[in-house]
C-alpha cells in the first residue's frame, strides 16, 4: 500500500510502501482517493507541537470510499476526519485508511474527491466561527487573513448568510481580486500601509458587527476597535502574531468581544453538521473552492509550499 510518512520529526513526509491497516471495533476501512493538507500537519511534523511520535502517517482528513464499515454499505463515497495524526496514531495519506463510523459523511456526487476534502477543515472552520458569533443577515462582516483557506471560505459563507456588507482584508492582491468577484463586497491589501480600523469601517460602510479572524496581532487589534455596540470577534489562528494589547477600553465602550475558536477541540457531531451545511452550498454552486491537486510523490514538494501558506487548498491524490 503506497503511503506518505514523516520517518523522523523535522523531517518533510516521503512516500512509502506499508502494510494495509485493520480497523477495530466502531471502524471502518476506506479506499482513499484525495487528502487535503493542513497547516497544523505542518507543525506537528515540524516539532513545534509537544508529544508527536514518528514515524506516522500524516494526513488529518481525506475522501475516499468504504471498503467495509458497520453504518454504511461498500462504495460509498465518504469524507473523514480522524484524530490529529502524530500522537499515536495514523492518518489519511495512504491508499487504505481507517476512520471511525462517527466521522464518516456521505457526499452528494455532484462534488468531485479532491473538492469535497478541500472544503473540510477550512470551511468547517469557517462556517463554526459564524455559528459561534451568531450572526445574522444584514449585518456587516471583516474577514481578516481572507486569502487564506479558511478566508476564502469566510467570506463566501458571509454572502451565502446575506451579509449587509463582507470585507476581505489579506496580502495577496489576485485573491483579493477574486473574491471581489466571490462574495466580497470591498477588500482591503494588507501591503498598503494605512489606518486599518478606519478603512474597515469605511469598507463596511460602518463599524463592523462580525470579524473572522485567522491573523490576530496587530490587524486583529485594529478590527477590535472597528467593532459597532455589541461586535464579535471570532479567532481562529494567529499568523500575524500572538503578542497583542487588547484595546480594553475599545470593548468596554462597545460591549464587544473576542472568542476563540478550533475545529480540533470542538465535538464531531458538530464539525459534521457544519460540514454538511459547507457540501450543500457547494453542491448547489453557492460556493467555489481553488484546488492545487497533486500526486502521493510530490509530497515533499507539496508540503514546502503548503508551510509557504499558498492562496490555494492543496489536496494529494492517492489514485
Amino acid at each position: 500500500m503506497r503511503a506518505a510518512q514523516v520517518k523522523a520529526i523535522g523531517d518533510l513526509p516521503e512516500p512509502v510502501e506499508l502494510d494495509e491497516p485493520a480497523p477495530a471495533d466502531g471502524q471502518a476501512l476506506i479506499a482513499v482517493t484525495s487528502a487535503a493538507l493542513n497547516p497544523v500537519e505542518l507543525r506537528v511534523a515540524a516539532g513545534r507541537m509537544p508529544g508527536a511520535i514518528a514515524p506516522y502517517v500524516p494526513g488529518l482528513e481525506g475522501v475516499g470510499t468504504i471498503i467495509t464499515s458497520s453504518t454504511l454499505p461498500a462504495g460509498t463515497r465518504v469524507r473523514f476526519e480522524n484524530d490529529l495524526p502524530g500522537f499515536g496514531k495514523d492518518g489519511a495519506l495512504r491508499e487504505i485508511a481507517v476512520a471511525e463510523e462517527t466521522a464518516l459523511l456521505e457526499l452528494p456526487s455532484s462534488v468531485d474527491d479532491s473538492t469535497a476534502a478541500a472544503a473540510g477543515v477550512v470551511g468547517v472552520t469557517a462556517e463554526l466561527a459564524f455559528r459561534l458569533a451568531g450572526m445574522q443577515g444584514e449585518e456587516r462582516v471583516a474577514v481578516l487573513g481572507a486569502t487564506g483557506g479558511v478566508g476564502q471560505m469566510a467570506v463566501q459563507l458571509a454572502a451565502v448568510r446575506e451579509a449587509g456588507s463582507v470585507v476581505a482584508v489579506g496580502r495577496h492582491r489576485p485573491r483579493l481580486d477574486w473574491l471581489r468577484a466571490n462574495g466580497a463586497t470591498a477588500s482591503i491589501d494588507l501591503t498598503e500601509p494605512a489606518d486599518l480600523t478606519e478603512i474597515l469601517i469605511k469598507a463596511a460602510g460602518g463599524p463592523l458587527d462580525v470579524v473572522v479572524d485567522a491573523l490576530w496581532g496587530a490587524p486583529a487589534m485594529d478590527a477590535i476597535e472597528a467593532l459597532a455596540e455589541g461586535g464579535r470577534l471570532v479567532n481562529v489562528g494567529n499568523t500575524a502574531g500572538t503578542e497583542v494589547e487588547l484595546p480594553l477600553q475599545a470593548m468596554r465602550k462597545a460591549r464587544s468581544s473576542v472568542v476563540g475558536l478550533s475545529s480540533g477541540w470542538t465535538p464531531m457531531s458538530e464539525k459534521l453538521d457544519a460540514y454538511r451545511f459547507v457540501i450543500g452550498q457547494l453542491a448547489a454552486g453557492a460556493i467555489e473552492l481553488n484546488v492545487d491537486r497533486v500526486p502521493l510523490e510530490s509530497i515533499g514538494s507539496a508540503w514546502s509550499r503548503q508551510a509557504q501558506f499558498p492562496h490555494t487548498k492543496i489536496v494529494v491524490s492517492l489514485v
